[in-house]
């Protein structure tokens, strides 16, 4: 009994090529996930510290930015319907 098989050099080529790019991805992405997960997490904790140490001074910014836009935006508009309305 005889046997032959013909192998395709390129198509094994390319299957090779795919599985170590799999192994390459399933290995580093988990270590890379989690490295970035836990900047991510350690940034997300050092910004929400810091914006409660510094609430009552980010609230008086951020009133008097609105003010500031009430008064530039909100009142000529306020005027313009007030002198339609009379």
């Amino acid at each position: 009994m005889k046997l032959e098989i013909e192998i395709n050099e390129k198509r094994i080529t390319e299957l090779v090529e795919l599985e170590i790019a799999k192994r390459i991805v399933t290995k580093y992405s988990g270590e890379y996930f989690d490295a970035n997960h836990g900047v991510k997490t350690g940034v997300e904790k050092a910004i929400k510290e810091y914006i409660y140490a510094k609430k009552d001074e980010i609230i008086d910014e951020v009133i008097q930015r609105a003010s500031v836009e009430i008064v530039r935006k909100g009142l000529p508009k306020f005027l313009t319907d007030l002198g339609t309305k009379i």
